[in-house]
């Protein structure tokens, strides 16, 4: 019972140093339960469109929640139990048994974890069904919710969390044996300062390291032509160079370049002897001494988890471009099918605003684009959809974001889709499309446009071309394919009966047969088929109905759902590294007490000794994220270049939230340690 008592006192006396640590784990706790509860209770998933899929996601997520957790606390631990190995020396002095220490820890832990606990669960059946409502808002889903409560989410996140305080008190007991009495009190030599002749050759080394990286990023699409060498996967090895000298250079930043820099400022009188200048400057070298491991370790987490945040931004603009490119028009059908899916539409009193059609040719056709990462993939044989002039035009009403044309009858346009294309050199020089026709064969490429009429799913291969009238009377086809065009509103009647006609007509297909082997060009001419034949490498389908707004539906239901998860996993990953580096700050802000205690003898002012509190607190706390942020937009830019420019505005606004969340932090710690040194 003393033991208990004494345990309770030691936790609330010390509550201020393990808040950070009990917010961060009763986060997970919460994420964990909520995510739980959500796949657990009957009422809510089958009310959801894909429930297993979204079930399956809630389950896996949580699983490595529990992993990411059971390491952050496994740290945070051994750190607390480093910071008391002299209250553990003094309670051997004073003859208390190694047995009734390591269970005055144990109980101390259990306390912490049970607070921990009681507070997540308490904020996720509180909050469970506020993050229900944000995950249905995501899905684009409709549905009144209730407060979700589940006994097997809670039994579940009860059990999972409590074996692992076990497991970490018993850890933390386990550590009092493992040390003699002259250990506990022996002091840590401080952090040396002086530099080596190991500084200027890791500390140059790790600079240059990272000027390669990251110009090497930036400038990727040319300097990937020197590594031709490693032929078709130069566009890859490139990468990977990268990464490592990434890796490399930034640990010898910190390990290196961070104290010759700071030596280097110290040595320049001007600029050091200025308030409390010199005092920061040799605090700080030894805070990122000490930190550096951690500091690098931030550093590549931020920039892997903002990586993977901007890369799910990118593939969704990939996949919206892809639907845009696609299908963008609210329906299409073959023109023989028009009749029953217009009498559909008239039925369910869909408002159709304007209909559109034109008759495409279907020719033989071969061109090879020049490719920005010098590779050799940008060739094309096979059959191809013309279109005229005067049609591209007329469908400007459904689609105003067509390009103006003006074509000449040796000239063209080719249409190609944009992210099939990855790579794609901006200037293509004298690029001519080599017809198999006896009236025509050759055109000349007037320029490459994304923007397909009627939608690269009405166009055989997904690859068309714009002729003027003139040239396309002459053109003999093999073939003939009439879309028509439906614009109407996207509206949820819409979309439930676009859905319908796509499941009763969406099957239906042209089959395009080549009569020769692709490589005899000379020859080679495609047959229309009405019924489907067997497939094989040479075959081309064309659906003959086509639908949008299910489609975008399912985009929306994708990217609601990866943006949910990924965003509360990396809200528990913040407060992890945050709560880490915070920790560490206030564990050296106690050893530095006397130093600033000597200082205000001195006569400095609380400003001075706030300011040089705050700049310290700065650089260590945001040059880790701020580091992470320059690495992951490095990154993000070579897979934009893979994907053709895409929009990366929303991955630079979660960026920027990251860095303003990581500031919040930064702030608590200076505020916490300025508090920790001025107490007398």
């Amino acid at each position: 019972m003393v033991l208990l008592r004494l345990a309770f006192k030691n936790a609330r006396a010390r509550f201020s140093h393990y808040l950070a640590y009990v917010l961060a784990c009763a986060l997970a706790i919460t994420i964990f339960f909520s995510f739980n509860v959500m796949a657990t209770t009957a009422k809510f998933l089958p009310a959801v469109a894909q429930q297993q899929r979204v079930r399956f996601a809630l389950l896996t997520t949580s699983f490595f929640i529990v992993l990411f957790m059971a390491a952050f606390m496994l740290y945070a631990n051994l750190f607390f139990m480093q910071q008391r190995h002299q209250e553990i020396g003094l309670f051997n002095l004073l003859g208390v048994t190694r047995w009734r220490i390591g269970l005055l820890f144990f109980l101390e832990n259990l306390l912490l974890g049970l607070v921990s606990l009681v507070l997540g669960l308490l904020l996720g059946i509180l909050l469970s069904k506020l993050l229900a409502m944000l995950l249905l808002r995501l899905l684009d889903i409709t549905l009144a919710t209730t407060l979700l409560f589940s006994w097997a989410a809670v039994g579940q996140t009860t059990s999972i969390f409590l074996v692992l305080v076990v497991i970490l008190a018993v850890m933390d007991a386990s550590l009092v044996y493992r040390h003699r009495l002259a250990e506990l009190f022996r002091q840590k030599p401080p952090a040396t300062s002086h530099i080596s002749i190991w500084h200027y050759l890791g500390g140059g080394i790790g600079l240059l390291l990272l000027g390669y990286a990251y110009w090497s990023a930036q400038n990727y699409s040319s300097v990937v032509h020197h590594y031709l060498f490693f032929g078709s996967t130069a566009f890859m090895v490139l990468p990977l160079l990268i990464l490592v000298a990434v890796l490399v250079g930034t640990y010898l930043f910190y390990q290196a370049s961070l104290s010759l820099i700071l030596q280097l400022l110290r040595r320049h009188k001007r600029f050091s002897y200025h308030g409390l200048r010199l005092v920061t400057l040799a605090n700080l070298a030894q805070r990122l001494k000490r930190n550096g491991s951690i500091s690098w370790l931030v550093t590549i987490l931020t920039a892997i988890t903002l990586t993977i945040l901007g890369s799910m931004t990118i593939l969704y603009a990939g996949t919206q471009s892809v639907l845009n490119d696609e299908q963008p028009v609210a329906l299409t059908v073959e023109k023989q099918l028009s009749a029953p899916v217009k009498k559909a539409l008239v039925q369910a009193r869909i408002p159709i605003r304007t209909t559109q059609t034109a008759r495409l040719k279907v020719v033989s056709a071969r061109f090879k684009l020049r490719s920005a990462l010098a590779l050799n993939y940008g060739a094309y044989v096979g059959p191809i959809s013309v279109i005229r002039l005067t049609d591209y035009h007329a469908m400007q009403q459904i689609q105003p974001d067509l390009p103006a044309l003006t074509l000449t009858e040796q000239q063209s346009v080719l249409l190609i889709r944009q992210v099939s294309n990855a790579g794609q050199a901006s200037h293509q020089g004298r690029l001519a499309i080599q017809l198999n026709t006896p009236q025509i064969k050759k055109l000349a490429v007037k320029q490459i446009s994304h923007v397909f009429p009627y939608g690269s799913s009405n166009y055989v291969g997904e690859t068309g071309l714009v002729v003027s009238d003139q040239t396309y009377q002459r053109l003999a086809a093999d073939a003939q394919t009439q879309p028509l065009a439906f614009d109407f509103a996207h509206t949820a009647k819409s979309e439930r009966v676009s859905k319908h006609l796509a499941k009763n007509y969406g099957q239906r297909e042209w089959q395009f047969q080549p009569t020769t082997n692709k490589a005899n060009f000379a020859n080679l001419h495609f047959q229309q088929l009405m019924h489907p034949v067997t497939e094989n490498n040479a075959n081309y389908s064309l659906p003959l109905l086509n639908v949008r707004y299910p489609r975008v539906h399912d985009l929306r239901t994708l990217f609601g759902l990866d943006a949910y998860i990924t965003g509360f996993v990396s809200l528990i990953f913040i407060m992890a590294t945050g709560s880490i580096i915070m920790l560490k700050q206030l564990a050296e802000a106690a050893e530095n007490r006397s130093q600033y205690a000597l200082l205000a003898k001195l006569g400095l002012g609380r400003h001075a000794v706030r300011q040089a509190i705050y700049s310290q607190t700065v650089v260590t706390f945001l040059l880790p994220v701020g580091l992470g942020l320059v690495n992951a937009y490095f990154a993000l830019h070579i897979l934009n270049v893979w994907l053709n420019q895409l929009d990366l505005t929303f991955a630079y606004i979660i960026g920027l939230v990251y860095l303003v969340v990581y500031t919040g932090y930064c702030w608590l710690t200076a505020n916490a340690y300025y508090k920790l040194v001025q107490q007398k």
